[in-house]
Order: structure tokens, then sequence, then C-alpha cells
């Protein structure tokens, strides 16, 4: 098994669906920060989304008690 610390951002959204600009609101808004989760790397046109500090954004904003119906 591959452990992959870090995508470009068109491989995040294909596997997440998730859309680049939903990525782009959420760094404007202060939620994910440029340098931290996505990262620009030289040379390269496109930006990498940090894998690492995505899945600790999650786990530090996941709902302990979600509701059975969202599980």
């Amino acid at each position: 098994m591959v452990n992959i610390e870090c995508v470009p951002i068109s491989a995040y959204c294909y596997t997440t669906g998730e859309t680049v600009d939903a990525i782009n609101k959420r760094i404007q808004r202060g939620v994910w920060r440029d340098g931290v989760h996505v990262l620009k790397v030289e040379g390269v046109k496109e930006r990498w989304i940090d894998l690492n500090e995505v899945a600790k954004w999650a786990r530090k904003n996941s709902i302990v008690n979600c509701p059975e119906e969202l599980q």
C-alpha cells in the first residue's frame, strides 16, 4: 500500500467529489490555509492538497454526537 501525503488538487477533487470552487471558498473564509492545507509547488502550475492536514482538519471539526441518520 502506498502512503500518499499530498495530491494535485485535480486528483483530490476527482477522488472526493469536491470542487475547486469549494476549496477556494474554504481558503477565502480562512477554514483552510495556503501553505498548510493547500500547497503551491515551485515549477508546478497546479496546487496540491496536503492530505494529512485535511485529515487533521476533518477530525478536529467532526461532529462527535452525529445523529444516526447522518452516520
